[in-house]
């Protein structure tokens, strides 16, 4: 639906909800509802665990809506993209298994911190990104470069997915064509060997 809901329409939405017309939050909502639902369902999670996300992911978009600067280059759509990986990895990493958490000891920044912060908690700060979310990302590429064999450009793509990127702006970004993307995604997938984790970052 959002190919048909115009960024202008978006950004008078959002800055009636910031004026208290929270009514108007619905309407926005329902711009993102069926691609929220479509991306989740790419998940393998009982229909309960699907909707305990996508009640995270409307919370987030409208403190998302409450918040948003309008003088960022970011467009809206491109923070429910971020919103929505964020909130799926989140939840697989607190809910899954030990082979579907992300390596959280091999992330630390400081050793001596009594806390550890995984990926999915760090690296989704859409408003105010960090040098430590920085140091995170290539910590954690460094880790795929180590055990996992990437190659330089599967490494490229993972950092650019963890940024929120599109395939498509991947594609721009690297200079090469877009289905290079898909190839390397699909080189990734068998590598990491994590579904519920490559499904919610090779998701769009």
């Amino acid at each position: 639906m959002y190919d048909i809901i115009t960024e202008q329409q978006l950004l008078k939405w959002i800055h009636a909800i910031q004026q208290g017309e929270k009514e108007t939050f619905n309407q926005l909502l329902n711009v993102f509802e069926k691609d929220i639902i479509k991306r989740l369902n790419a998940l393998r999670l009982s229909i309960e665990d699907k909707e305990d996300i996508a009640q995270v992911i409307r919370y987030k978009l409208y403190k998302q809506a409450l918040t948003f600067d309008f003088q960022k280059e970011e467009s809206f759509a491109h923070c429910v993209n971020v919103i929505i990986k964020n909130a799926k990895i989140d939840y697989i990493r607190k809910t899954k298994s030990e082979k579907y958490k992300l390596h959280t000891e091999s992330l630390r920044i400081d050793e001596l911190s009594s806390e550890s912060y995984s990926l999915a908690e760090r690296i989704y700060d859409i408003n105010a990104p960090s040098f430590e979310d920085a140091v995170l990302i290539e910590s954690f590429l460094l880790y795929l470069f180590k055990c996992k064999k990437l190659t330089t450009m599967e490494a490229n793509v993972v950092k650019l997915t963890l940024q929120g990127k599109t395939k498509k702006e991947i594609s721009t970004e690297l200079n090469i064509p877009v289905k290079h993307i898909y190839n390397a995604q699909y080189q990734l997938k068998k590598k990491l060997n994590k579904a519920e984790i490559t499904s919610a970052l090779f998701d769009n």
